[in-house]
């Protein structure tokens, strides 16, 4: 019998399914594939508004996961991403509880291989992250310190620093913000405060060089 309740266990443990990030599942629910199986029956592109909706209570670290994601191979392009996560930052900081985008960012549509690559990323690159995130500590959730970091980080990706690779040294802790929201956390939110402090440390080591990114990020905007 007890050879039998082993294999059984056996059998059960290997018809479940590998374990997911949230992230990971809410573009699975939005009709985004990584590319293993068919895709399933879909519209090519959804808004933004969907995205945000589709998110519920997680909408925060959702929008910021997907908008950094997104982000990573738009070299020269940092400035947009980046002032939209500022803005997800800012809400976060004045204790809004769900996102909010001005109708005409909530019409604008996404391609749904766009979605696509971020999944393919997170299901090929990122799997490990599975196993190292839990809900844990999460008095350390505390939503407007994070708005703070996020804001912090935000802008720094929207300095058009011109040194290769720069852009990482802010999507990296923005990611783990993101995946700490979701996943409740608090070990991951520290690791995103740490980065975020070592981030300002650097912006204040290359004073010059971010003063000069500061000008042309305002002729930009203006």
């Amino acid at each position: 019998m007890a050879g039998v309740d082993v294999e059984t266990a056996r059998e059960t443990i290997a018809a479940e399914p590998p374990p997911r990030l949230r992230l990971d599942e809410l573009l699975r629910e939005l009709g985004a594939h990584d590319g293993e199986s068919p895709p399933p029956p879909r519209a090519d592109s959804l808004t933004v508004g969907a995205l945000v909706d589709k998110a519920e209570e997680s909408g925060f670290g959702f929008l910021i996961g997907v908008l950094t994601l997104i982000a990573i191979p738009f070299v020269g392009l940092s400035t947009p991403f980046g002032l939209a996560i500022a803005l997800l930052g800012v809400q976060l900081m004045i204790g809004l509880h769900h996102p909010w985008l001005p109708a005409r960012a909530r019409r604008r549509a996404l391609q749904m291989a766009m979605l696509d690559r971020v999944l393919r990323l997170l299901a090929r690159r990122m799997r490990w992250l599975t196993q190292l995130t839990r809900r844990r500590w999460e008095p350390l959730l505390q939503p407007r310190l994070i708005g703070l970091g996020v804001v912090l980080l935000a802008l720094g990706l929207a300095l058009p620093i011109p040194i290769p690779g720069s852009n990482l040294v802010f999507l990296i802790p923005l990611f783990v913000y993101a995946v700490a929201i979701l996943e409740r956390d608090g070990m991951w939110i520290v690791l995103g405060h740490l980065g975020t402090l070592i981030d300002m440390a650097l912006l204040v080591a290359f004073g010059a060089t971010v003063v000069e990114a500061l000008r042309r990020i305002w002729h930009w905007v203006a």
